[in-house]
């Protein structure tokens, strides 16, 4: 690193104001400069003597700790140098949890660039140093790491598991990292379609943040009660909290946040109508991708929204511009996942389950003969088994009675509620119109339609979305969202019994028949409708055919 003369002159008296002439500099000593002048150029001097120190002594556990300290002084472009540095120290020093913390370094410092198949090789690296270490919280921060990649990924349920793990130990812990997986978890929730549980941490999260006095994460906690006021269709709610958090998180310079905030706040501008400050949103998710080649799953949606919007604006030049880019999108998230996928569950869980069945060995090494403790442990995995194996079976029971019962009926049949437009407090003549819409509607299968919004039917029944939801509340006894979800699975059930071809269909196939936007939501839907997972419907209806 270059230094000014003046930073030359400043370490020379330095090290002679803290240096007495005949004796050496102790690290103490040195680390008191340090702590004083942390996060200012006059630290450097102080640093460079505690690793002259170090290495002098032959001291790896100091040099690594010099290095650590370096790292989190020095300017952000030359981190990973001192992160690589880190790193041969802590191998030269052969203690497994400085090398796997070494390694978890410079992973989230290639998370924090966005550069998720480097962050996932040094996760993996750092966890097959530490899946045997005493030390939780290191335990604790590469699952909260791995989490993070699986929530990239779209694991949602895989992640939140980890997620609530982490946050059982943070909560009594570590305030940050606490709230910071309480977020986290509040995304997942909300992307499995689980509105109440995301809101429900999202509070929690933010009571916490005032009751500690963090405010670090206040702008990211609005933005998510921003995305799940958006998923229940509160558009106007939802950019209050999206408008919000977007200066607060510029301000941060984390340009991924906020392309995931003009994303959303795109898509709410999108329902109310404002096509052109949604397309003005769309394009900053464009240009983060542009500069900083950042875009998730999710966002690349943008294009698709902008390809309409374009269309719609009779501009054929633009609209081609974004299909381009859209497959330059498309290309770089292929090659991302593939990658990703294949690291995470072949290198992960696969150590995950070693680091288990060699812990479970050593127990049982630990004694040469069946000792009363190793006793109670086979009865307790046995009790654990037997327990495991009945709750299964009940559960398979469940799924059976429920597989009879559809099996025997036709799916339901939409039944109309004739509740006296009265209670409405709304014109009968416009309840009538609604209503007869509506028959219309589910004799046509409007609602394979994707992307239904309350909004968009309304429009197309020359109603409001109002009045819309209360007469399908009123009729159908079922809030927009239930309704819609109900007839597509229905409809999807009706198909499975009649025509052998889709069952041979996947859950993504699946959805897109029954107009589904993603697999994780049409078998959340299929399960809350059925009462057991669309893989076993199949099963079941393939094997009562064959007894036919």
């Amino acid at each position: 690193m270059k230094f000014t003369g003046t930073i030359i002159c400043v370490l020379i008296v330095s090290l002679a104001a803290v240096q007495p002439s005949a004796e050496p500099i102790s690290y103490e000593a040195l680390l008191q400069q340090i702590d004083l002048y942390q996060g200012t150029e006059k630290s450097w001097p102080y640093l460079q003597a505690y690793l002259r120190k170090a290495k002098k002594e032959n001291n790896t556990t100091e040099i690594v700790f010099a290095y650590r300290e370096m790292l989190h002084e020095c300017p952000e472009a030359q981190r990973l140098v001192y992160a690589d540095s880190l790193i041969t120290a802590a191998k030269q020093s052969g203690d497994n949890d400085l090398i796997g913390d070494a390694y978890l370094t410079r992973g989230i410092l290639f998370y924090k660039r966005n550069g998720h198949r480097m962050a996932l090789d040094n996760y993996v690296q750092a966890n097959s140093y530490l899946v045997n270490t005493q030390d939780h919280y290191l335990k604790n921060k590469v699952k909260y790491s791995i989490a993070q990649i699986k929530y990239y990924l779209g694991y949602y349920h895989e992640a939140i598991a980890l997620f609530n793990e982490c946050i059982a130990y943070f909560s009594k812990e570590e305030s940050l990292p606490y709230l910071k997986s309480l977020h986290c978890l509040t995304v997942c929730y909300t992307f499995v379609g689980n509105l109440e549980k995301a809101e429900e941490t999202c509070r929690l999260a933010l009571a916490h943040s005032a009751q500690l006095g963090i405010r670090d994460l206040l702008p990211y906690l609005e933005s998510a009660m921003g995305v799940i006021e958006l998923e229940k269709s509160n558009y106007g709610t939802a950019v209050r909290h999206l408008s919000f958090a977007l200066p607060e998180i510029q301000k941060d310079g984390d340009y991924a946040n906020e392309s995931i905030v003009h994303f959303n706040l795109g898509k709410a501008y999108w329902e109310l109508g404002n096509f052109d400050l949604a397309a003005l949103h769309f394009r900053k998710v464009d240009t983060i991708f542009a500069r900083k080649n950042f875009l998730r799953p999710d966002l690349r949606r943008s294009y698709e929204y902008l390809i309409k919007y374009y269309h719609q604006k009779e501009m054929p030049g633009m609209q081609l511009i974004y299909v381009d880019r859209l497959l330059q999108a498309d290309s770089m998230l292929g090659r991302e996942f593939r990658y990703l996928i294949k690291k995470v569950y072949k290198e992960y869980d696969t150590t995950e389950l070693l680091s288990e069945k060699q812990q479970i060995q050593a127990s049982l090494n630990h004694s040469e003969g069946l000792s009363l403790a190793f006793k109670a442990a086979i009865l307790a995995l046995a009790v654990g088994m037997a327990v495991l194996y009945y709750r299964h079976k009940r559960l398979r029971k469940q799924y059976r009675k429920r597989f009879d019962e559809l099996l025997k009926n036709e799916p339901a049949t939409v039944i109309e509620k004739q509740s006296p437009t009265g209670t409405l407090d709304i014109n009968p003549v416009i309840v009538n119109h609604i209503a007869r819409q509506l028959k219309e509607f589910e004799d046509k299968r409007g609602f394979l339609k994707k992307d239904l919004t309350a909004t968009k039917l309304a429009e197309a029944f020359e109603t409001n979305s109002k009045y819309l939801s209360r007469v399908i509340t009123a009729r159908r006894g079922k809030n927009f969202t239930h309704y819609i979800n109900d007839l597509r699975i229905d409809y999807l059930i009706a198909r499975l019994k009649a025509e052998p071809q889709i069952r041979k269909y996947g859950n993504g196939a699946l959805a897109q028949e029954a107009g589904f936007s993603t697999a994780q939501h049409f078998v959340t839907e299929f399960k809350k409708k059925t009462g057991m997972p669309p893989g076993y419907f199949v099963e079941q209806y393939d094997k009562s055919e064959m007894k036919r």
